[in-house]
């Protein structure tokens, strides 16, 4: 089965994340069995994009890096762009959402709102943030629990 990702937030970590991911895929797969495709990344700075089959992700790492924005990912059918954060999180076919925004400290926001969302849709999250561990842990973890899903940090 091929675990379908949505990067909700891509900055330093998560184009990171993407290159690593790019960069090991075959020893993913080898080790771990591990097979994901990235079909999203939303990012308040950057744009957004989605497209339902995957997206190509040197292509996209090139795209941003010239550009500035994953909205000049080359056209293709299928390919939607203009979403915000909670737009991609529920309307997109991730399996997976890779939460990696900048935080309120403070609220733990938009991180909290964005885990809760994923979760209520029956989909995972990793985040990298530490705002919805220190103020929402407990919530969040039953929330994932009750949808059978996972919280990763």
């Amino acid at each position: 089965m091929t675990t379908k990702i949505a990067f909700v937030g891509f900055g330093g970590v998560g184009q990171t994340l993407a290159r690593l991911l790019q960069e090991q895929k075959h020893s993913l797969y080898e080790k771990y069995e591990l097979d994901y495709e990235v079909v999203a990344v939303s990012d308040v700075m950057k744009g957004s994009i989605y497209h339902p089959d995957g997206l190509d992700i040197p292509t996209l790492l090139q795209v941003v890096r010239d550009t500035g924005t994953v909205e000049n990912y080359p056209e293709a059918d299928g390919l939607i762009k203009g979403w915000n954060s909670m737009e991609t999180i529920e309307k997109s076919n991730a399996d997976l959402i890779v939460e990696v925004t900048f935080t309120d400290v403070k609220t733990g926001q938009p991180a909290i709102d964005h885990c809760k969302t994923a979760f209520e849709r029956g989909k995972s999250v990793i985040t990298t943030n530490k705002g919805p561990v220190a103020l929402a842990y407990k919530e969040l973890s039953e929330l994932a629990e009750k949808k059978r899903s996972l919280l990763g940090i």
